[in-house]
């Protein structure tokens, strides 16, 4: 959609960029999850959605490569995440979920907007990503695993 969106001067409100909480230190170097653990409809989303992009252990490669990263910038993973997509062309801005009470992480959400990714970051990040499957392919457009 990115480059379409470039084209025609439109901007993308991504969501989903934590996976449902799948991308932070709470699944760093952990096992991965039966299906009880996934007690979120966002988690069973997004593993399913792990699984087709590349399995779990490359999801952790994934997410031992953004820690690398947020030691560097004294941020958490999730900061690195959404700071990743921010910078995608056509991003105008990030919608990060939160359960009222339980999980809302305001002032590390704040953070994202206290460094920048440089080129190495982008490297490290981009040796994984090549590893994994399109997910566009797989899945198909926005929306598309909902119409299975």
């Amino acid at each position: 959609m990115a480059p379409y969106c470039q084209e025609r001067g439109i901007h993308l409100l991504a969501y989903g960029v934590l996976a449902g909480g799948l991308l932070t230190e709470r699944y760093l170097r952990q096992p991965e999850p039966g299906r009880a653990a996934l007690n979120t409809a966002s988690l069973s989303k997004y593993k399913n959605m792990v699984d087709a992009w590349g399995g779990w252990d490359l999801f952790q490669e994934l997410l031992i490569t953004l820690e690398s990263i947020a030691g560097r910038h004294r941020v958490s993973i999730a900061s690195v995440a959404v700071r990743y997509v921010l910078d995608r062309p056509a991003v105008a801005g990030v919608i990060v979920g939160l359960r009222l009470g339980l999980a809302e992480h305001r002032d590390d959400n704040a953070r994202v907007f206290d460094f920048d990714l440089d080129e190495d970051d982008l490297e490290k990040i981009k040796l994984v990503l090549s590893r994994s499957r399109d997910l566009y392919q797989i899945i198909g457009d926005c929306g598309d695993e909902y119409r299975r």
